[in-house]
This record gives structure tokens, sequence and C-alpha cells, in this order.
């Protein structure tokens, strides 16, 4: 048993929020001076482990998912402990508190944790200014959402915004249309709203690739319907959000906390995030997907990525196995050689950008169909 294992009970005792805190003013120190960390926890990325996808060459295709490193305070830190990249945010135009406190809670006999944080960041222009002012020694992701208590159409183009402003410090844009802590921002993955949404930045003419990130609660039908309407307009997809409660998952949930609002990480959600990879990349075997939802072992990011995954995502196994489990799942790799087995050739090419605009289709909002537009509300401050 690892050292961190031992001392968790102790560490799970405390706030979740708190201990939050604290472990990102310890990674803080070192995100000027990464390779000092590296070497301190020995998580030097093997040579054979690099991916290419869409243009962008990571170091590993393990990575942590956007909300651990909101501010842009410590991804090379992250990458020192063996994260190939970083996905940073969700971002919003203005800075946000989120919602009221308690906001976290952790579910030990689920492997799980619920978070109904509510897109709480610094704003794109302090964001912007952490990325200038300390260089990046990892590949970094910039996940952007729109801001609170707007309409569909005011939430697409306060995305585009913020994108223009921000897109050239990453090295690729996430765009969080799932998040199930702040009202409406599930409409952005109904088709007219997501097509407009993703026209208006193919007209940004960015050479960053684009990840849209869906919801652990939409069905393998509606997203290969999304996917065919938007017609190669997204550069890969990001398989899985949390999943929203109630959910059919809460059903077999164990722990206390199984009821609180919020969205659900961790290991209950693996099964329907693998399900969804499988197909998804069954219907569009060119489209890369960056595996999120419940990786806690080698083992688990060996069957996302044999599934069709190009990245993985870790988080709530990063909290639950602590600072280790990216260096572990990289040794695996490499030792399995798992990424030289699989073919990465049709995810590898950067994205092709016309020169010319194209014409932008507007929300008709008589033909929205409302997958979870309330989603949030009852806790929402």
């Amino acid at each position: 048993m690892s050292l961190y294992k031992l001392v968790r009970p102790v560490i799970f005792k405390g706030d979740p929020e708190v201990d939050h805190h604290l472990v990102a003013s310890g990674l803080k120190m070192f995100n000027k001076t990464p390779e000092v960390l590296e070497k301190m926890f020995q998580a030097k990325k093997p040579n054979n482990i690099k991916v290419t996808v869409k243009g962008v060459t990571f170091d590993s295709p393990i990575g942590i998912a956007a909300g651990f490193d909101k501010k842009a305070e410590f991804y090379n830190s992250l990458g020192a402990l063996g994260a190939g990249f970083v996905e940073i945010g969700s971002i919003t135009k203005n800075d946000q508190p989120g919602n009221k406190k308690k906001r976290i809670f952790r579910l030990p006999e689920d492997n799980a944790i619920i978070n109904r944080m509510g897109l709480n960041n610094l704003g794109v222009e302090e964001t912007r200014r952490h990325l200038a002012n300390t260089p990046k020694h990892v590949k970094v992701g910039i996940s952007v959402a729109p801001g609170h208590g707007l309409n569909s159409e005011e939430m697409v183009q306060e995305m585009v915004e913020d994108i223009k402003e921000i897109h050239s410090f990453g090295n690729y844009i996430a765009l969080n249309q799932s998040c199930p802590n702040q009202k409406g921002v599930t409409t952005l993955q109904e088709i007219p709203v997501a097509k407009n949404l993703l026209q208006k930045i193919h007209n940004l003419h960015i050479k960053e690739p684009v990840f849209c990130k869906f919801g652990n609660d939409i069905t393998a039908k509606q997203l290969i319907e999304l996917i065919q309407e938007t017609d190669g307009l997204m550069d890969g997809i990001i398989l899985t959000n949390t999943a929203s409660n109630p959910s059919p998952i809460h059903d077999n949930l164990k722990s206390a906390h199984k009821n609180e609002g919020g969205g659900l990480s961790g290991k209950p959600i693996f099964k329907k995030s693998l399900s969804l990879t499988r197909a998804i990349h069954e219907a569009f075997p060119n489209l890369p997907i960056m595996f999120s939802g419940g990786v806690f072992t080698p083992e688990d990011a060996k069957v996302a990525l044999d599934a069709g995954a190009s990245l993985v995502q870790v988080y709530t196994g990063f909290i639950y196995n602590g600072p280790t489990l990216m260096k572990q799942i990289n040794q695996y790799l490499s030792e399995n050689e798992i990424i030289n087995s699989n073919d990465y050739q049709n995810v590898c090419e950067a994205p092709i950008r016309d020169s010319g605009d194209i014409t932008v289709i507007p929300i008709n909002e008589d033909k929205k169909v409302e997958l979870d537009a309330n989603s949030g509300a009852s806790f929402h401050e």
C-alpha cells in the first residue's frame, strides 16, 4: 500500500475544498520550476508513450481534466507529476464565485465525488495573465464555458469572444457544453445551439483544435446525430462530463452524500463514458476522443484507449489514488507498449481550416429540443 493511501483517511476527514486549496498551494510553489518536482517524484515520462492528436504532440496520453487547475496556477507542476496535458478552467468571460459552500462531497464507498462548484473562476483576462507570466512545460487545454444568467445566443457569443481572446495561450480549446452545475449550460448540447457555436468558432480561423465536452447523461443516439449535424466542425470530443443528479447511476450509490445535488464523477460513471466512447469510435473512427470519467488505474486507462480513445483524462482517480497515479499509468503504458500497438494515424493530423467564412445558421428557438436546460437550478446562487 502506498504512503498516500495510508494517510488518505486522515486527509478525507477534512473539507474537500480546503484540502484542494492546500494541495494547490503546494503545487503552485513548483509551477516555475517543475523539474524539481519531477525529480522528487521520479516522474520523467518515457519516450515511447508520446501521441500526436490533431497536430499536437503530447508527451503522454494521460492528462488532468478541467476543474482541478481552474485558475491556471500549477499546470507545470501537474505535468511534472506525469501529466501529458492539463486542461485549465473552465473559464468564463468575467470572474465568478460559483455556488454557495459547501459544494464538494466525497463518496468514499463509491470511489466518487459530487461537486456543485458552479464554474467558479478568475475570468478570461486574469487567466490569460497567469498563462502569459509562466511559460508552459506541458501541453495546456483551455476549457471555455458561458457565464451565468445568459440565454442561448448570449452564451454562444460570449464563448466565441472568449476563445478569440485566449486561444493562442493554449494547445487546444475545450468547449464546456455540459456542466450540470450552472443553469442552462447543457442547452449548448442541443443541435441548433451547438451548430451555431461551432460555425462561429470556425469563422475565427484559429489553429488550435477544438474539442466538445459532452455530458454523461447524453445518449449515444443523441450524440451521433449531433456529430452528424455539425458536419465536421468539431476537431474532437471529450467523453464525458459529470453525471447529473438524479440519474440511473445514482440509484446504485452507497455513500451518505449520494443524494447531494451536483455532478457525479469517479468510478460510477466509468461504464457510461466507456460505452459512449465505443459507440462514437465505431461510428466516427477518425474523430479523436478524449476519455474522461472514472479512470483509477493503469488498466482503466488501457481499457479506455482500447475502446477508441486517443487521450485520457484523470481527476477523481488522482484525488483517491494520489500524486503518483499518472506516473504509474505512464510506466504501465510504456512497459506494455500500449501506445505503439494502437493506430493513431487517423487522428494525428492538424485541423484544416478553410480560409473563408461559412454561413452561420441562426438559432431557431422553436426547433430547440431541451436536454436539461434547468440543470443546476435547484442549488445555483
